[in-house]
């Protein structure tokens, strides 16, 4: 197969080339290639073609306070497809008694359900004991996983007390792992649901002054210092604040070993949306900001302090959304897989904050070489998997939950509109979504193992 005529981000520059597939991999990019016989050729005339989109923070089948999400493997991978995304990195979650168990766990769920490919970061949580679980944290990298998930605050569920936080930064140092981390800082938000608490300001909209972006700024200062002692890498996801961005930028500039994330709605959404009706619809932790926040995360994003934009999507229906009654106990999360490439592209490169290499470094490249995944995925290298998406920029659309393909059957995104849409994604060489039809297969997704000799640049 020849996809031809399109303008193709490579080795970070736009050129007009011709990319040949052949079975699951990139065989040849270059300029005017010749079709063989019977090779299939689909023009791409006035098209934009990137390496596969990853979202490198997805919530699948995830069981949280009595309920399960909305989106399983199937259905949140197959709404992934059609927004650009051919692969996801979900999470597997540690046992009380073993945390290779919860990984196998997780990829059982996942097999045979999946229509794009996947990997996991291993959540560590409160059963974590030094003791029992160390020899098994030396084993993740053969079982090919290169990362793990801990949480500052949350502390019956997944905090862990000073001592094992500190040997476990010490044993990811010294297996190549790199630590991903939700950073709030425990103590303030304590005192600070106390605070509103006695005051009856619990409501949704009061849910940012909870949860300041103080918590997220102190939880990053400490965990700074702690990489930097122990030599570990360090990944703080979703970063939503100026406070928390400001202490990432002046980190950076003494920790190389230092990655951040941010997400869409954290770039486009304000606290504004808590206050409306639908409200508990966009509710996440950390939540929703002010609009000086998103533009000190854009901000981040153009000054290259920012690596990674990948979705948190998490989501609950409606249903789910009516259970809670105020920020203290209403279900947190949204849905946003399908819908980030559209996003990121109309609010950075239609409104000229980012170039288009930028956009595939942000959503393609960055997150393959920080967990192991690069040249296989997010490249156009000759022998890697032919993953690809094929973007038409003169398609103008609304977002509108009721023809998103989440089973949420909402977007917080309702009625924005966008520039451009993913008309074609392919995963190792097959087209599983053209056109606005699902061509793909349930379970064709398979399990990526994550490489520990990675480049993280």
């Amino acid at each position: 197969m020849i996809l031809r005529n399109g303008k193709v981000v490579v080795d970070n520059s736009l050129q007009e080339v011709d990319i040949r597939i052949k079975g699951s991999k990139i065989a040849d990019v270059k300029s005017e290639l010749n079709p063989k016989r019977e090779e299939k050729v689909i023009d791409l005339a006035g098209k934009l073609v990137f390496p596969g989109i990853i979202d490198s923070h997805t919530h699948f089948l995830l069981k949280s306070r009595g309920t399960v999400t909305s989106d399983d493997f199937y259905s949140g991978t197959k709404a992934a497809a059609y927004g650009g995304v051919t692969t996801i990195i979900d999470y597997a979650e540690q046992t009380e008694e073993s945390i290779i168990e919860g990984l196998q766990e997780r990829k059982r769920e996942a097999q045979g359900e999946a229509v794009v490919d996947y990997s996991f970061h291993l959540v560590i949580n409160k059963y974590f004991n030094p003791d029992k679980h160390l020899d098994e944290l030396y084993q993740l990298g053969e079982l090919g996983v290169s990362s793990l998930k801990i949480f500052t605050t949350y502390k019956d569920i997944y905090m862990l007390d000073e001592d094992k936080l500190d040997i476990l930064f010490r044993a990811a140092y010294e297996n190549g792992l790199l630590v991903t981390v939700h950073a709030e800082d425990n103590e303030i938000i304590k005192s600070q649901k106390e605070r509103y608490k006695e005051s009856g300001k619990i409501g949704i909209s009061y849910h940012p002054d909870i949860r300041p972006g103080l918590v997220e700024k102190k939880a990053i200062q400490r965990l700074n210092k702690l990489s930097k002692k122990r030599g570990t890498e360090l990944y703080i996801v979703h970063l939503s604040s100026k406070e928390g961005y400001e202490a990432i930028k002046e980190a950076k500039q003494s920790n190389p070993n230092l990655y951040v994330e941010t997400a869409p709605h954290y770039l486009t959404l304000t606290r504004k949306e808590l206050e409306k009706p639908e409200g508990r619809l966009s509710f996440m932790t950390p939540p929703l900001r002010e609009e000086e926040d998103n533009q000190k995360l854009w901000q981040g994003i153009i000054d290259n302090i920012i690596d990674v934009v990948a979705t948190d999507h998490c989501a609950f229906s409606k249903e789910q959304k009516e259970l809670g009654h105020h920020s203290l106990d209403i279900l947190p999360g949204i849905p946003g897989v399908e819908t980030m490439l559209p996003l990121i592209y109309t609010y950075g490169v239609d409104n000229d904050r980012i170039s288009l290499s930028r956009l595939v470094d942000l959503l393609s490249v960055k997150p393959a070489k920080i967990f192991g995944l690069y040249p296989q995925k997010g490249s156009f290298k000759e022998g890697t998997d032919a993953d690809i998406v094929v973007y038409d920029p003169t398609i103008e659309w609304d977002l509108k939950g009721e023809v998103l393909h989440s089973k949420a059957g909402y977007t917080p995104y309702q009625d924005l509109s966008v520039k451009g849409k993913a008309v074609m994604t392919m995963v190792r060489g097959e087209i599983i979504v053209k056109d606005d039809e699902f061509k793909g297969k349930k379970g064709y997704g398979s399990f990526l193992e994550a490489k520990l000799d990675k480049i993280r640049r």
